[in-house]
């Protein structure tokens, strides 16, 4: 790979550079629309359900997870735990995982609004963090430099988008979540309870990283050096963020954004299983099995499998040993849901290398040297 990238002494004016924009998209401009992008018209799929034809909110929290929460969340563990190789690469990197299972079952038998208030404060940064991975794979595909300065206002608008729009809900007390025997309200310090002061700095924060997010797209577009397909990505999540925290019933609404998530984080696993297959990459006769393009429903149904697997084990929990349903349902979901955040803590900060290509490598790289484009 570092063979691509072009030797820190020859002069590129990357700005005058033209890239085609074709070349920028993940797997190609259609495929990308529809699976990373315009799946986030699915989000709507849990607001029509409540508002539309009135279905109980337990009811869609569980078809959601059911369909397409559970798989998403099942197939973290087929490119990395089930990996030789992923697990040598780690070491004791995954250590904590043995520990977070037991944690999760302590605080859903003993303080479910603790565990809630993690889980919701932990998805909410893992959503994002999904959106800025897919942002930087975009970015890496793109030859031309990008500075450090550049990369940290994409992530201010992308990160600072949902909290603005949130604050003033969580901070009064109208942050309620959990689609179980009862709403848990979610936990904070008492001394941001109803401050104003936080959604205030919440909105300005995001109105400042706005401002330098247009300002910087605006330049790019001018220099010639738009990435299109980052664009797209980040403007999609902004509208999403600013506005599923405007409806009343905030389990659904977040509901929403998960059903996008999941949705788009099953296309990058399916779509990172595809590049590994063709690179060998894959050993384990199941991940063959149901890697590439020719194996998309046996890529599907298997972490279906596996979703129906864990719904078994909470309901075994509950009617076999007498535990709350909160605490069997929480304590199954959420003990792997947890895990599969610390593993994509650890996957997003190098999928993007994977997918993309380094930052820096490619067709402007081959220019510089004169060879043919990788």
């Amino acid at each position: 790979m570092s063979s691509l990238v072009a030797p820190s002494n020859v002069a590129i004016p990357a700005a005058r550079t033209a890239v085609a924009q074709e070349r920028l998209w993940l797997y190609n401009k259609r495929w990308d629309l529809t699976f990373l992008v315009g799946s986030a018209v699915l989000g709507a799929i849990p607001l029509i359900l409540l508002h539309v034809f009135s279905v109980p909110v337990g009811a869609i929290n569980l078809l959601v997870s059911g369909i397409i929460g559970g798989p998403h969340l099942y197939s973290t563990f087929g490119y990395t735990l089930a990996d030789r190789s992923y697990r040598k690469r780690y070491g004791l990197i995954l250590l904590p995982i043995a520990f977070i299972p037991i944690g999760v079952v302590y605080l859903a038998l003993n303080n479910l609004n603790m565990l809630i208030t993690v889980f919701f404060f932990w998805a909410s940064v893992h959503v994002l963090h999904q959106i800025a991975y897919i942002n930087d794979a975009y970015r890496f595909k793109d030859p031309r430099p990008r500075s450090m300065w550049n990369r940290l206002i994409d992530y201010g608008v992308i990160f600072s988008a949902l909290y603005a729009a949130s604050a003033e809900r969580l901070v009064t007390g109208g942050f309620v979540v959990g689609g179980g025997t009862a709403p848990r309200e979610i936990l904070l310090p008492a001394f941001v309870k109803g401050a104003m002061w936080v959604p205030t700095l919440a909105i300005a924060g995001f109105l400042v990283m706005l401002a330098l997010y247009v300002a910087k797209t605006v330049r790019e577009h001018k220099e010639g050096r738009l990435n299109v397909p980052s664009v797209a990505i980040i403007s999609m999540a902004t509208a999403m963020s600013l506005a599923i925290p405007q409806f009343p019933n905030i389990d659904i609404a977040f509901q929403g954004y998960n059903t996008w998530h999941s949705f788009q984080y099953l296309a990058l696993v399916w779509y990172i299983n595809k590049l590994r297959l063709e690179r060998g990459e894959i050993h384990g006769p199941v991940m063959r099995a149901v890697s590439g393009s020719k194996n998309t429903w046996k890529f599907y149904a298997l972490f279906l499998g596996a979703t129906v697997v864990a719904f078994s084990l909470t309901l075994l929990l509950q009617h076999g040993f007498g535990w709350p349903r909160d605490a069997a349902y929480y304590g199954v979901v959420l003990g792997t849901l947890l895990v599969h955040y610390y593993l994509d803590g650890l996957n997003f900060f190098s999928w993007g290398r994977l997918i993309g290509g380094e930052p820096g490598s490619g067709e402007l790289a081959a220019m510089a040297t004169g060879r043919k484009a990788a």
